[in-house]
């Protein structure tokens, strides 16, 4: 009985082998709903897979210029200033099994297997990743990029559901006005990210009962960033924001986040009366890298 099953489960295992490539290309070519971190915020996958941590830099520096002497030495210089970070990059695992009968039951129909199990595996992954990336995570103490400390929050003057179109349009246009005035005219907000329900009121609500542009029309059109580049204004939702607001500029110099190993399955493997296949991937926290180029609006 013994020699039966390793005979059979060598069997199965060449099978499940040879079906991988079919499995995990339709997974990679399937879109999931509500995954939003790749879309929010830029991922670097550059670093080493196994690196056990992510290194970068922020310079700044401070210094004016001013009007000299053709012969004179009183060149003003400026002041470099340069701080290092580190991020330690955490490993995460999910996998999906396929039973001997499964298997057998495939090869007798002359069937491809399933991708049911790997599709969940995929969407356990995406969702532990968004959930990270944008809510934290309490256990290793890691903050996600809608609850960052540094980040300056600005609570609304009162909140959207009793607020006129026209105080909405003011309250989340002066945010965006307070990031670019705030750098000097160097960051400009290009994002805005709302709780869906807010999404749904500024998409659904009138500007006024004869006009047919809804709020979220006239944001998009009307704003400094649009104003000064004439890029229209993104305005997306997220079901992760709860009353909160999230405005910044979405470029890497603002906020990254490292990824040095996007899920990756590894060969199938006989374990019991079935044949698994093992997914692990590698990502460090979300890092806001000039704070000044996030604010929040709460109690909207």
């Amino acid at each position: 009985m013994q020699a039966s099953y390793l005979l059979d489960a060598q069997a199965a295992l060449g099978f499940v082998t040879s079906q991988r490539s079919h499995i995990e290309s339709e997974v990679l070519e399937r879109e999931y709903p509500e995954i939003k971190y790749s879309t929010l915020i830029p991922v670097d996958t550059q670093a080493p897979e196994f690196a056990a941590s992510v290194t970068f830099f922020a310079q700044d520096h401070t210094g004016r210029a001013k009007f000299i002497n053709g012969k004179g030495s009183d060149v003003p210089l400026v002041n470099l200033s340069r701080s290092k970070f580190e991020q330690t990059v955490n490993m995460g695992g999910i996998g999906y099994d396929f039973s001997l009968e499964e298997i057998g039951a495939a090869q007798d129909a002359n069937v491809k297997l399933s991708t049911e199990g790997a599709n969940a595996a995929r969407q356990a992954y995406e969702q532990h990743v968004d959930a990270v990336a944008l809510s934290g995570e309490d256990q290793l103490g890691v903050e996600g990029f809608f609850d960052m400390t540094g980040v300056t929050s600005t609570a609304a003057s009162k909140t959207f559901a009793t607020s006129t179109p026209q105080e909405i349009l003011a309250e989340l246009n002066d945010e965006l006005t307070a990031i670019y005035k705030g750098s000097l005219g160097v960051d400009m907000a290009d994002t805005i990210v709302l709780p869906l329900d807010i999404m749904g009121r500024l998409s659904s609500t009138q500007l006024a009962p004869e006009s047919d542009m809804m709020i979220i029309d006239l944001l998009r059109r009307s704003n400094i960033y649009t104003a000064e580049t004439g890029r229209e204004l993104n305005i997306t939702g997220s079901h992760r924001l709860s009353g909160k607001a999230v405005i910044y500029r979405r470029d890497p110099a603002v906020v990254k986040m490292h990824m040095p190993m996007p899920l990756r399955f590894i060969a199938p493997q006989p374990v019991g009366l079935s044949i698994v296949t093992l997914g692990m991937y590698r990502f460090a926290p979300v890092n806001i890298r000039r704070p000044g180029a996030v604010r929040y609006l709460t109690g909207i």
